[in-house]
């Protein structure tokens, strides 16, 4: 997946991805640059107050973000959950495997057995 990246100002740049353990940040401010996983914790490193331009489009871009993620995940889950059959289902339906046999009859009763 290709980075996403927000300008605030000359001096201010986020960049943002995904890797296995979700979402990441790389914050560059003032010739610094840091990675964080935490939305709040970057902010207050980047120092930016309410009522600013900066605060509302990264406030905004931040939420289109999550946004983004949720629909992701259930995109996900929707095609995992919706269009698979469970194994046990799969095993019932074509018959293989120990829940074929009832629970009296046992498959190995007219087997020989070596000793």
């Amino acid at each position: 997946m290709k980075r996403e990246r927000l300008h605030l100002s000359n001096h201010q740049n986020i960049e943002t991805g995904l890797d296995w353990n979700g979402r990441f940040y790389i914050a560059y401010s003032s010739g610094a640059s840091l990675f964080f996983r935490d939305v709040p914790v970057m902010r207050r490193w980047l120092k930016l107050p309410k009522g600013i331009p900066s605060r509302e489009s990264f406030d905004s871009w931040i939420a289109s973000l999550e946004a983004a993620d949720q629909q992701r995940a259930f995109n996900k889950a929707g095609v995992v959950q919706g269009t698979a059959p469970s194994l046990s289902q799969e095993l019932l339906e074509t018959g293989f495997g120990p829940e074929v046999f009832a629970e009296d009859e046992d498959p190995t009763a007219n087997t020989k057995m070596v000793t």
